[in-house]
C-alpha cells in the first residue's frame, strides 16, 4: 500500500535524505556537497514530502518555497525499484494539492532532460532551453493552476 505525507518529523527527515543520498550521490554521482543544502531542515522555507509503500520509504520531493507565491519542485526521487510504478505522479500530485491549500498557484522546476516527458504528462509546459547542471541537460518547466 502506498501512502504519502509532509515530513514533520527528524525520522522522516532522515529517511528522506537516506533516499537521496542513494538515488543522487551514489547512483548519480552528484556531489553531496551540492546534493545536501541549507533547506534540508524542519524549519527552513520549504515543505518535505516522503513517500512509502507497506510502510518502507521509497520517495521524497522537497517544495522550496523561498520564491514570493511560487513552488520550486526539488530534490524529487524514488529508490530505483519503485521507478515508473506510477508513484512519482502520485506523490507529485499529493505534494500539488497539500501547496494548493496553502494557497501556492505557481510551480516550476529544472527537470533533467531525459525525463521532462514525465512532468509534461503531469501538466508542466518546458519554458527554456536546454541548460547544464552538473554536466547532466536540464530544462525549466512550469505549471500554472488556475
Amino acid at each position: 500500500m502506498i501512502n504519502f505525507r509532509i515530513i514533520k518529523t527528524d525520522e522522516d527527515l532522515e529517511n528522506a535524505l537516506k533516499i537521496r543520498r542513494e538515488v543522487f550521490v551514489e547512483e548519480h554521482n552528484v556531489p553531496e556537497s551540492i546534493e545536501l543544502d541549507e533547506f534540508d531542515t524542519l524549519d527552513s522555507n520549504c515543505l518535505h514530502f516522503l513517500a512509502l509503500y507497506n510502510n518502507k520509504p521509497i520517495g521524497t520531493l522537497r517544495a522550496n518555497l523561498t520564491i514570493k507565491d511560487t513552488v520550486k519542485i526539488q530534490r524529487f526521487c524514488f529508490l530505483p525499484e519503485y521507478r515508473k510504478s506510477g508513484f512519482g505522479k502520485l506523490l507529485l500530485d499529493f505534494a500539488e494539492k497539500e501547496l494548493i491549500k496553502q494557497g501556492y498557484k505557481y510551480f516550476f522546476l529544472e527537470a533533467k532532460f531525459a525525463v521532462h516527458p514525465f512532468y509534461e504528462k503531469c501538466g508542466y509546459k518546458k519554458v527554456s532551453d536546454i541548460f547544464y547542471e552538473v554536466n547532466v541537460p536540464h530544462v525549466k518547466m512550469e505549471k500554472l493552476i488556475k
